[in-house]
């Protein structure tokens, strides 16, 4: 049940993490001292600040419409089978998004580094 909507969200999701860490964070990216967060930490930001939860009673919903004549047991047992391919996709969007976020906070950087340095040149 993965639409193009939750991938949306996902790429949001991590442009708005990335700018969030890099406002956050600002004062040591300054210094030089910021450290981007592995893949690992980044996932787990994610993870925790944006969830995007499996809804069961919609995908109930969905399967009842689509299978009116199936029974009560074989519904459940393919609402579990979506719940189960939606954690496991979930955890791949996470690991997307988590990439995307790093490659975003390195461009901010760089980006605001070169604004410093062009501010530099022309006001020192």
């Amino acid at each position: 049940m993965k639409d193009n909507y939750t991938t949306a969200m996902y790429s949001s999701d991590s442009a708005v993490c990335a700018q969030q860490i890099v406002r956050e964070s600002f004062e040591s990216v300054l210094c030089g001292t910021f450290r981007i967060p592995s893949l690992e930490e980044m996932t787990a930001i994610l993870q925790k600040n944006f969830q995007h939860d499996f809804d069961e009673y919609k995908a109930i919903q969905l399967i009842k419409r689509s299978h009116p004549e199936w029974e009560r047991e074989k519904v459940d047992s393919e609402m579990e089978r979506e719940k189960e391919k939606f954690e496991n996709e979930l955890q791949v969007n996470l690991q997307v998004a988590a990439l995307n976020a790093i490659d975003e906070i390195e461009k901010l950087i760089t980006s605001l580094n070169n604004s410093i340095r062009q501010w530099k040149i022309i006001h020192l």
